[in-house]
């Protein structure tokens, strides 16, 4: 894929982005405050490094995407340093893949790296510890960026900025920009932009006013034909077959919609496929799961008003497995291998009883969200 590299150098480039290119900084309107973080003491403790591995948790999503392009573009602004995007995982869905072809995301596949060649690591949208990323065990992380809850792991970490109080990691590096007065050019405008609105969805999920800030300073630097390339990609007969597969399985358990999709040709599918079923009208809790290879994945869905959907993923995951989320969203994965059809059957039912337990519904009759 155009922007994904399995080498060691990054000379990746996306020409769509590069035709639409402007080196002007941004003027930053006198009423946009910006949040209180000491960014230059941050970068003063990258001072003396010359190379920078930046990772995202795994099978990125726009967010996790959009955070590292705009660290690398803060880091090499400020500092005599170069910055790498490590990619573990697969960019699957077809909007994020859009949004890297389109845009000219540099990625770099996590094992055609070294990660001892690098001098500093840093991870945005996830954190040490976490289990859902590619950083090297053992290995002391210098960056961490997230608006996830805090881990205990990343105490120690010199440039730690959680806000979990925030909807998307973006708005982080949107900040880190503007307090910088770096140039923000089109195509990585757009893809903090675009990563705003998948993140909360138009700024109507989880969206605080730092959301609203950056979404209205990036608004006249976007380029909305590539915005549009990325949002309504084209996609291949398979994707409807997944999709029919998933919504012929589900099943309605009072107010919750499962879903076991099996096998998956891509991790994210569970989440695409959670984020359709909550808006039937009758769900409050949406769980989808499916295999990719072997790794059995988790996509929990709320309505707002439950606001727990990270409490409860981790709570089902237990020390099974990674999970992580936060008010109506939440995701996860099995460490031990789901092979065959009977234990993808077999598991499925396990997080759906857990589930039920967890939300006090207790075992309430099943019956196919469509058809007989």
């Amino acid at each position: 894929m155009p922007g994904l590299e399995r080498g060691s150098s990054d000379t990746a480039t996306g020409s769509a982005a590069s035709d639409a290119h402007d080196d002007h900084p941004a003027q930053v309107p006198p009423e946009l405050d910006v949040f209180d973080f000491a960014l230059g003491p941050a970068l003063a403790g990258l001072r003396g490094r010359q190379s920078l591995l930046i990772y995202m948790h795994d099978n990125p999503d726009p967010d996790a995407l959009a955070a590292a392009f705009g660290l690398k573009r803060v880091v090499e602004n400020a500092l005599p340093i170069k910055a790498t995007l490590a990619l573990g995982g697969i960019v699957g869905r077809a909007e994020n893949r859009a949004m890297v072809e389109t845009l000219g995301i540099p990625l770099f596949a996590t094992e055609a790296l070294n990660p001892a060649a690098y001098d500093a690591l840093a991870i945005v949208d996830s954190q040490p510890g976490t289990g859902n990323n590619s950083l090297p065990p053992g290995r002391p992380v210098d960056v961490v960026i997230d608006h996830h809850p805090a881990r205990e792991e990343s105490a120690q970490v010199p440039w730690r900025d959680i806000r979990p109080e925030l909807g998307a990691t973006s708005t982080i590096l949107v900040e880190y920009l503007r307090a910088l007065n770096v140039p923000v050019d089109t195509p990585l405008a757009t893809a903090l932009f675009y990563a705003l609105r998948a993140e909360t969805r138009d700024l109507g999920r989880e969206a605080t006013h730092a959301e609203r800030v950056a979404y209205l300073f990036l608004f006249p630097l976007v380029d909305f034909h590539l915005l549009s390339r990325i949002a309504q990609p084209k996609v291949p007969r398979e994707h409807f077959a997944a999709l029919d597969r998933a919504l012929r399985s589900a099943q309605v358990l009072g107010d919750l919609v499962a879903v076991n999709m099996g096998s998956i040709a891509y991790p994210d599918l569970v989440a695409e496929v959670a984020d359709l079923l909550l808006a039937w009208e009758g769900a409050r809790f949406v769980l989808c799961c499916g295999c990719f290879g072997d790794r059995f994945y988790l996509s929990l869905r709320t309505e707002p008003s439950e606001g727990r959907a990270g409490a409860l993923m981790r709570q089902l995951i237990s020390s099974e497995g990674a999970a992580g989320g936060h008010g109506t969203m939440a995701g996860g994965r099995l460490f031990r291998p789901i092979a065959t059809d009977s234990e993808r059957r077999a598991t499925f039912d396990q997080m759906v009883s857990r589930l039920l337990d967890l939300i006090g519904r207790g075992s309430p009759p099943s019956a196919p969200l469509i058809g007989s």
